[in-house]
């Protein structure tokens, strides 16, 4: 108490007019460094009292000549959890908002006062993830692609840690669309780093996907996942973006798109090499959970497209794909009349120009058709055909005597798919 009479004694004596007395830096920057520095002076030497007026802590630093004024040697500003630097001689405790007093007894007494502040400085805004290969966090350029996974966020920001409580900041994230707001929590005491922890999923949600981020074992935001979702992390004015990664996939048919009731269509995940499939076919799931699915449709109903979904996953990566199928009714098969293109069935004279017709050969791309005579011969041969739309071919025009047919002969016309051998088309027609 009697140093710091004494030190009010100074505080309020009248100053000498020939020097002035500064704090530098003023404010005092929290954390921060500072000296006292007397000008206008003939002294050569002398010391200094620098006191905390708020708690009266004071240390006594001497001065020496500096180009033309005397300064003080280093004085630091510390709260009592920061580490004082090595080789610091003088130190003061202090918070934000504490008067720091500087007085000497030279020129008949000088003294000053200076605040102690927030520091200034820039924050950084950091990402990281987590590499198991290796047992530690690896940092992440914005604009790069995000995988599922533990993921670091990092606020490095000094002006935030004023007190030696443990303090938070605020950063805003955004997934797909949906947002929300994190507090990351201070690392350690003193430093301002603030940080949090979360983990980037990617699921399935019945027939779709959904992308989350989990924070100590709890769901803190979920959205809808589509191809181009991110992750967006905000901190102020700063902003880190990152796309996030799905799997590359698609889906093939065998034998194609459009198949005939009772033909079996395989469909395989193409494009990648997966761990898991989850089928959905005509929005049902499936038991099977591999790369390939059979389907066959029985029900006689037309025309009838197919929806089927594959999620597809690949380690920790899903993609959905999805194609469909539609089931047509069986091939059909007929004689027609050359010059009027109307049916012929039942009987036809022996010289009649006729043509053969298929319809709803939608499901093969290359229709082969073969024609020949009834009975025990080797009158069969194949038929050119051209396609007219719509799953309709028609043959080229041909008389029944090229194959030697006459009255009482039975002329056959047969196609067949050669994907599916249920399918089979067959007609006769009687000549006379």
């Amino acid at each position: 108490m009697k140093k710091l009479a004494f030190l009010m004694v100074l505080l309020i004596g009248i100053p000498a007019w020939a020097g002035t007395i500064q704090i530098t830096p003023s404010p005092v920057p929290l954390r921060g460094a500072f000296t006292v520095q007397l000008m206008g002076l003939q002294a050569e030497s002398g010391d200094v009292v620098v006191v905390n007026v708020n708690t009266g802590e004071l240390v006594r630093v001497p001065l020496r000549s500096e180009g033309g004024k005397l300064v003080s040697e280093e004085i630091y500003a510390l709260r009592d959890c920061d580490p004082v630097p090595e080789g610091a001689k003088y130190v003061l405790h202090v918070a934000v908002g504490h008067v720091i007093a500087a007085a000497t007894e030279l020129e008949d007494g000088l003294s000053t006062t200076a605040l102690v502040a927030v520091p200034s400085g820039q924050p950084s805004l950091s990402l990281y993830t987590w590499d198991a290969t290796q047992g530690g966090w690896c940092s992440r350029k914005a604009g790069t692609t995000l995988s599922p996974g533990r993921l670091r966020i990092q606020v490095d920001d000094l002006t935030k840690d004023v007190s030696c409580e443990e303090e938070s900041v605020p950063v805003s994230l955004a997934l797909a669309g949906e947002s929300t707001q994190l507090d990351l929590r201070e690392e350690a005491l003193a430093g301002g780093c603030f940080v949090a922890e979360v983990e980037l999923v990617l699921e399935p949600d019945g027939m779709d996907l959904a992308v989350k981020l989990m924070h100590r074992e709890s769901e803190l935001l979920r959205a809808d996942f589509s191809e181009d979702a991110s992750l967006t992390v905000t901190y102020g004015t700063l902003v880190l973006e990152y796309p996030l990664a799905s799997l590359a996939a698609g889906l093939t048919l065998y034998p194609g798109h459009h198949e005939d009731v009772g033909c079996p269509v395989q469909v395989s995940v193409t494009g990648a090499t997966p761990d898991e499939v989850i089928w959905y076919v005509d929005g049902m799931e499936q038991p099977e959970r591999g790369g390939q699915i059979g389907l066959v449709r029985t029900q006689p109903t037309y025309p009838q497209e197919i929806p089927v979904v594959a999620l597809v996953r690949q380690g920790a990566l899903w993609t959905k794909v999805q194609t469909a199928v539609v089931f047509v009714p069986p091939t059909q098969i007929s004689f027609l009349d050359a010059e009027t293109g109307e049916s012929v069935s039942g009987a036809s004279v022996c010289g009649r120009k006729l043509r053969v017709r298929l319809a709803r050969a939608y499901d093969d791309p290359t229709p082969r058709v073969w024609i020949g005579i009834l009975g025990q011969n080797c009158s069969a041969r194949e038929l050119p055909v051209s396609p007219q739309g719509d799953g309709i071919y028609l043959s080229e025009e041909f008389s029944p005597d090229e194959f030697s047919a006459c009255a009482g002969d039975v002329l056959w016309a047969q196609y067949k798919d050669p994907s599916c051998p249920e399918d089979v088309a067959y007609v006769l027609l009687v000549l006379r």
